[in-house]
């Protein structure tokens, strides 16, 4: 997919994005904390796809249009 946005709507999203990361990762903890392993495993199987698709689908075109914006830490996983 190519991403065609301006630079201050590319990094609008990346924060959105982050907030729903930090906000599925929560949702991982709550569901470890009250259900049943083979529940949790399920969900867990969900939220990765999702997870997976905001990045790959997302994060990381922007990343390529907009090095500047990709984090240190991804920078320094490849």
């Amino acid at each position: 997919m190519d991403l065609v946005m301006r630079k201050e709507i590319a990094q609008e999203v990346l924060s959105l994005l982050e907030a729903q990361s930090k906000e599925l990762n929560n949702s991982l903890i709550r569901v470890q904390e009250t259900c049943s392993e083979d529940e949790f495993d399920a969900y867990r199987e969900v939220v990765g796809k999702i997870m997976g698709t905001m990045y790959l689908d997302i994060m990381k075109p922007i990343h390529r249009k907009y090095p500047e914006l990709e984090p240190a830490e991804l920078r320094l996983s490849r």
